[in-house]
């Protein structure tokens, strides 16, 4: 039973956190990445930074792995190392030196130098923790979930009992 409710649990946490809209079409990410400068100026990637692409810089979008060459985003046809050893996978997967994967979203960009960046073009400080946190999260609010409603499905069927046996005195009676 308990298995049960962990997986309507799960569903309805999957469910809760897609990226359609609420008229049921997705939503266009293309619009977060800007354009490099046309003057070529240097762009200060600091936290509060937003993203701005430059060239060998890579992206997951589509369910493509697309790389930004020659001032437009072109699909990659092979892995891609990024300059800090960070290996870029046709598949969306990104392993560093230390051997720690990740799997990129949806409209995530990451720069040659290895810095990651969300669809919305803000930087992740710490991309290789940020998943693992992300994850724990995750697991968290599902057992919650699963606890919830385990409580609420035993309170329910407490009620019907009573209910039940309340009908069967009276039927006694």
């Amino acid at each position: 039973m308990k298995k049960i409710f962990f997986f309507a649990a799960f569903a309805v946490a999957v469910i809760g956190c897609n990226n359609s809209s609420s008229d049921g079409t997705m939503s266009d990410d293309t619009a977060t990445l800007q354009a490099p400068p046309a003057d070529n100026t240097h762009v200060d990637m600091g936290a509060a930074a937003t993203y701005q692409p430059e060239e060998g810089d890579v992206k997951w979008q589509n369910e493509k792995l697309l790389v930004y060459e020659n001032g437009t985003w072109v699909e990659a046809e092979k892995d891609i190392t990024l300059d800090d050893g960070t290996l870029i996978t046709v598949k969306g997967d990104a392993r560093n030196k230390d051997g720690k994967t990740i799997t990129l979203k949806e409209g995530d960009a990451v720069k040659k130098t290895g810095r990651f960046f969300d669809k919305a073009g803000k930087a992740i400080s710490d991309a290789w923790n940020a998943t693992k946190e992300g994850v724990r999260n995750a697991g968290e609010a599902v057992k919650e979930g699963v606890e919830d409603a385990g409580k609420a499905v035993k309170d329910g069927a407490d009620k019907a009992g009573k209910k039940a046996k309340e009908l069967i005195d009276s039927v006694k009676n």
